[in-house]
């Protein structure tokens, strides 16, 4: 039986692969995903396709590095750092995170992520974000 963080790594592993289809099978169907948490949360499948879809146009991920990370029962917290090439701007994105995970029967239930979105915006402008869709 697979650990918390070993079901993250395998979702790491997929999305690096740019499976999408791989990514949602980690996910429970209602999934519940704050992309920072400020923003509205992206809720089922259907919507994280599409915010995936969009993400990926947006944003190459290079590096999603995990430092540390603690399990409380079904509560898995994460501290790492990630690398983005951002598409549109033609520029390198360092992100040092947090995420906290929520597993049920074995999946993702629930996924929060916690960085500095300003670091994501070009300097003098909005914050970017990528569209749910909905």
């Amino acid at each position: 039986m697979a650990t918390k963080i070993d079901s993250v790594r395998q979702l790491i592993a997929c999305w690096e692969r740019r499976d999408i289809d791989a990514v949602l099978n980690c996910l429970s169907d209602d999934i519940e995903y704050y992309w920072h948490i400020s923003s509205r949360p992206v809720r089922g499948k259907k919507t994280m396709r599409k915010f995936l879809n969009n993400y990926s146009g947006n944003y190459e991920q290079k590096r999603w590095d995990i430092f540390n990370y603690a399990e409380n029962g079904d509560l898995l917290l994460l501290e790492g750092h990630e690398e983005l090439w951002d598409n549109e701007h033609q520029r390198t994105i360092q992100q040092p995170f947090m995420q906290a995970f929520e597993f049920r029967d074995g999946l993702i239930s629930h996924w929060r992520d916690y960085y500095e979105p300003e670091n994501l915006a070009l300097p003098g402008s909005a914050k970017a974000e990528p569209q749910t869709g909905n």
